[in-house]
């Protein structure tokens, strides 16, 4: 499908096939094209065509302009790059034909207004929306639409579109929510990650009346094996320590994580009592058959830990902060009771 004005799809793609040329040599003007052109330009409404062209091309944003039914019109290189598609392919299709199902509804509501309604002001977005692509790939952007100004243009209305490419804004937003929800030391949750994931499993578990376990670790006099043989060699330890916990997690939607120190905390939602106890066990048995050997350690050193699980069930807590102070004391009685044990309340 070509755009209805076939002058305007004339000019455009003469522009942009000549555009590069003309920016690269201001001296070397071809004045035969030029006045071709000036001939080409002879109505108000062309004349306002060719300026939009002229400067959408030249703008490193993506931009294009639709009609009032959503068909492009034009469209400059960064756009066309961003559909996946040469600009020629681009030209009398539909906007709506790279939107997805979920979001194609909300600009056929808007195109539907716009026909319906001759004056109508449009300033739609930022929006996020992801493109669906020819090949079949999907690329997240935002999308701004807005009216093209009388003065560009008299006989017909066109729509401006403005998209940003948020592949690599996402990819580092990502990337700094990961970071800020990370023990750097462990890789394993931090304080902040673990105490959301309580809040979070607690209403839930609640909500559901299912039960949420929570087990707090504690290395063995942790402080003496810094001391004896150094704080690097201790940060391994502690990497080791978090991968075995890490583990010995009996579901996914349960977390680890560094509660500070040479402390760590388990969240376990939709696990009983008697299931956190045996993943004490097991975490228990799988630390104490660490060694130290390839870090210049002797044989005989080995790390324990004492564990102390609290569990919400039958509504024995009322807040989150209740279940937590719960396994610390649980935590406390295993290292009055001579440490490298398992204690449950």
């Amino acid at each position: 499908m070509i755009s209805s004005n076939p002058n305007i799809y004339y000019q455009w793609k003469h522009f942009s096939d000549t555009s590069s040329d003309t920016l690269a040599s201001n001296d070397n003007l071809d004045m035969s094209t030029m006045e071709v052109a000036s001939t080409e330009r002879s109505t108000t409404s062309e004349c306002g065509s060719d300026s939009i062209s002229n400067m959408i091309n030249f703008i490193s944003e993506g931009i294009f302009a639709i009609d009032r039914n959503g068909i492009i019109e034009m469209i400059n290189p960064t756009a066309a790059n961003m559909f996946g598609q040469s600009r020629d392919m681009l030209i009398g299709r539909s906007l709506l034909d790279f939107l997805g199902a979920n979001q194609s509804h909300e600009y056929i509501g808007l195109f539907e207004r716009l026909l319906s309604r001759d004056n109508q002001v449009i300033n739609h977005g930022p929006k996020e929306i992801k493109l669906v692509r020819e090949d079949g790939s999907c690329l997240e952007a935002d999308l701004s639409l807005s009216n093209l100004p009388e003065s560009f243009i008299t006989d017909r209305k066109l729509i401006i579109g403005v998209m940003h490419d948020l592949t690599s804004h996402k990819a580092e937003y990502g990337k700094l929510k990961r970071l800020a929800r990370t023990d750097f030391l462990t890789g394993l949750a931090n304080r902040h990650a673990f105490e959301e994931s309580l809040n979070t499993n607690w209403l839930e578990c609640v909500s559901d009346e299912m039960p949420l376990s929570l087990m707090v670790i504690d290395v063995d006099h942790f402080k003496l094996f810094n001391d004896e043989h150094g704080h690097v060699t201790g940060d391994k330890c502690l990497q080791r320590i978090a991968k075995t916990i890490e583990s010995c997690l009996p579901a996914r939607n349960c977390l680890a994580a560094r509660y500070g120190g040479e402390e760590f905390a388990l969240v376990m939602p939709h696990c009983h009592s008697q299931i956190a106890q045996l993943v004490a066990i097991r975490i228990k048995r799988q630390v104490e058959a660490l060694t130290f050997e390839d870090l210049g350690l002797g044989k005989d050193v080995n790390i324990t830990v004492s564990v102390g699980i609290a569990c919400q069930q039958k509504g024995l807590y009322h807040t989150a902060e209740a279940l937590l102070c719960s396994s610390d004391i649980a935590l406390y009685r295993a290292k009055e009771q001579g440490r490298n044990r398992i204690c449950c309340v």
